[in-house]
């Protein structure tokens, strides 16, 4: 961290040293080509240097910190997690797929949470000999030095990382003006937050759920670079939550951020945290909690999903390729059904998947009318 070494809390030169510690052996991995994979859920590859970089950080980070909580990628429901004020949030490799493709566009990273909002951050990219940090109150930094956001304020002209086919979809009432498209797009999220640090790019705009860990240390780096990072609606984060993710992500300066959430405000996106798990430590959410249904009694729940027309409404594209996901007896396990076909499809904002509750069923035969 160079001269600015005594400007920083311990706990960031702790996560410094053991993010650069994982990165080294991810790198030494990489370059020998090591990237062998499998699938820890349908669609979610796993290396096993993303499970030995877990074990460092993790070693690292709770020995030194046994009173923190610990949120990673690998180990997103421990319930212990959300008992805890202060927590490290951690992504063993942002970028896995680059990582197994051989790009260097993938990343190490963890943030220190302290009262759901991210105080620390560090993101490694060894692969591009690039490591940004941040602490609350102290700028962002990218190898030392310090990092500013832009001064872009109008749309036209301006320097997006985001996903192509999104912006050019023609469901937008009003077309997106010309912009510059990182091209390619780098697959991890992280990544283009701290390239919107940098001020090289204006903006990352991503219509689709993020957890927590593709989220935290970027944010607490463009706020410090003197950005803003929110949701699609300009809310703020709220980290470690019960469900640990967010709806959307928008990271800008501070003078294009407003455009963007102005443009994009009326995409209809859930909270994840609109259903709350039971461990979960507080009661304050968007809705009223929906506790699992009793063993005793079975209710119908439908998990369904396809293409909509318009990212902005529920209406299907093609009715006859509605995929059936299934159907099950508590909102729970619907729920949990539907995260997992969520993030299958995580990259095509137009394919979404709901819940349904039928609570009542119609006899064909006999027209009689079946409350559930």
């Amino acid at each position: 961290m160079q001269e600015t070494d005594a400007a920083f809390s311990d706990d960031l030169k702790l996560l410094h040293e053991a993010v650069v510690e994982a990165g080294r052996m991810a790198l030494a991995r990489y370059e020998r080509g090591d990237t062998r994979s499998w699938e820890k859920s349908p669609g979610h590859p796993v290396t096993s240097a993303d499970l030995e970089a877990n074990r460092i950080l993790k070693e690292r980070l709770t020995r030194a910190r046994p009173d923190y909580g610990w949120l990673s990628e690998e180990t997103a429901l421990a319930r212990d997690t959300h008992l805890n004020e202060t927590v490290w949030c951690v992504d063993p490799i942002d970028g896995t797929r680059a990582f197994m493709g051989g790009e260097p566009y993938w990343a190490i990273a963890g943030a220190l949470v302290t009262g759901n909002r991210a105080v620390i951050g560090v993101v490694h990219a060894p692969a591009l000999d690039e490591t940004y940090w941040a602490e609350l109150g102290k700028g962002a930094w990218l190898n030392g030095r310090r990092l500013f956001t832009s001064s872009q304020d109008e749309e036209t002209g301006c320097r997006m990382i985001a996903s192509e086919s999104m912006l050019t979809h023609p469901a937008w009432s009003v077309p997106w003006p010309q912009m510059e498209l990182a091209r390619p797009k780098p697959n991890a999220t992280l990544l283009r937050m701290c390239w919107v640090a940098t001020g090289q790019w204006d903006a990352t705009l991503a219509l689709w759920r993020k957890s927590d860990w593709d989220l935290a240390a970027g944010a607490i780096i463009v706020e410090e670079a003197g950005g803003s990072a929110s949701t699609h609606l300009g809310e703020s984060f709220v980290f470690n939550r019960s469900e640990p993710a967010q709806r959307s992500l928008i990271a800008a300066g501070k003078r294009l951020h407003p455009l963007l959430v102005e443009r994009v405000k009326d995409v209809r996106l859930p909270d994840p945290n609109w259903t709350v798990r039971p461990y979960e430590k507080t009661n304050a959410t968007e809705q009223t909690k929906m506790a699992d249904t009793p063993d005793t009694k079975q209710l119908l729940h439908l998990v369904i999903g396809g293409e909509l027309k318009d990212v902005r409404g529920i209406e299907f594209e093609d009715l006859s390729k509605i995929d059936f996901v299934g159907a099950f007896p508590s909102y729970k396990a619907a729920y949990d059904a539907w995260k997992n076909a969520a993030q299958r499809t995580v990259d095509n904002a137009e394919m979404r998947y709901f819940i349904l509750h039928a609570h009542r069923l119609l006899d064909p035969e006999t027209g009689s009318h079946h409350h559930v």
